[in-house]
């Protein structure tokens, strides 16, 4: 698996997402993909403050809410990560 693997199914990964989990869904939507390493994805939210006021949504991000993208990639790439937010 590649980061490229993960970029180009990122919007089926998010419509499953959407489908299971529309809270997490609205979390991610405006994630970056950042790397893959080993099993584990790293992801930021660098674009925030592309709109008005911004967003901190990676302080809000819930156990639920990474087991929700968790679930939604295992599900459409068959594989297990591990996710990780940078700061």
């Amino acid at each position: 698996m590649e980061l490229a693997d993960l970029k180009r199914n990122w919007n089926e990964i998010l419509d499953e997402l959407e489908r299971s989990n529309r809270i997490a869904w609205l979390v991610f939507f405006d994630a970056r993909l950042v790397s893959l390493t080993g099993s584990v994805l790293t992801i930021d939210f660098l674009d925030r403050n592309k709109l008005a006021a911004g967003h901190d949504f990676e302080s809000h991000i819930s156990a639920n809410q990474l087991a929700a993208l968790q679930q939604a990639i295992r599900k459409i790439l068959t594989v297990d990560l591990s996710i990780e937010v940078a700061k």
